[in-house]
């Protein structure tokens, strides 16, 4: 074999799976934040998270009953962020999302 022929082999072992794994980085920040939007999709819309949400709620719900109006403030701001992207419609309890829709104002 000459010179050039086994440098060219060289080369192309050592390049190659540079191109590849360069290749596969790029397919894998096209693909990942869209499989991980789906995974939470997916999680959004399982029955021990919309237990726990209604729990939480629930929760909120007894101590904005019983607070002052600083307390209320307190409670209606911590429920506008923390239930902010939960589908109303998908809670069981009538009292539950007629209380998060007047606190989120939504």
């Amino acid at each position: 074999m000459s010179k050039l022929k086994i440098t060219g082999i060289v080369v192309g072992v050592l390049i190659i799976p540079v191109f590849i794994g360069l290749y596969s980085l790029g397919m894998f920040k096209f693909f990942a934040p869209k499989t991980e939007n789906i995974k939470r999709g997916v999680f959004e819309n399982t029955k021990s998270y919309l237990h726990g949400v209604q729990q939480d709620l629930g929760k909120y719900y007894l101590e904005y009953q019983t607070a002052d109006e600083n307390g209320k403030t307190a409670i209606r701001a911590i429920i506008q962020m923390r239930f902010a992207e939960v589908d109303v419609g998908k809670l069981q309890s009538a009292q539950l999302r007629g209380f998060l829709k007047s606190t989120r104002g939504y």
